[in-house]
């Protein structure tokens, strides 16, 4: 649980990239949490350390269509390398 607010996951990163979806275990106030409420379709998001929340998201997902338009263009738009660069300039530049 201490780094639930750390960074978006790698894998995460890959299945949003190919509008994949997935189950994310993440209380509400983290950055996974507020990712999911932001933008409603991106993943099922689970409470964390819970079995039986985990096994009703995974069952959730398995019935989702099989291309998550949600996450891949969330991914288009945040997690494309040029629009990161072009972000990160602009903030030093302030």
């Amino acid at each position: 649980r201490g780094a639930a607010d750390a960074v978006l996951p790698s894998k995460l990163t890959n299945i949003l990239a190919v509008g994949g979806n997935a189950v994310i275990t993440a209380e509400a106030y983290t950055e996974l949490g507020q990712l999911c409420e932001t933008f409603p379709g991106i993943a099922v998001c689970v409470e964390p350390e819970s079995v039986e929340a985990l096994v009703a998201g995974i069952r959730q997902a398995l019935l989702l269509p099989k291309h998550n338009t949600v996450a891949r263009e969330y991914a288009e738009r945040t997690l494309d390398k040029e629009n990161v660069l072009r972000q990160f300039i602009n903030d030093i530049r302030g």
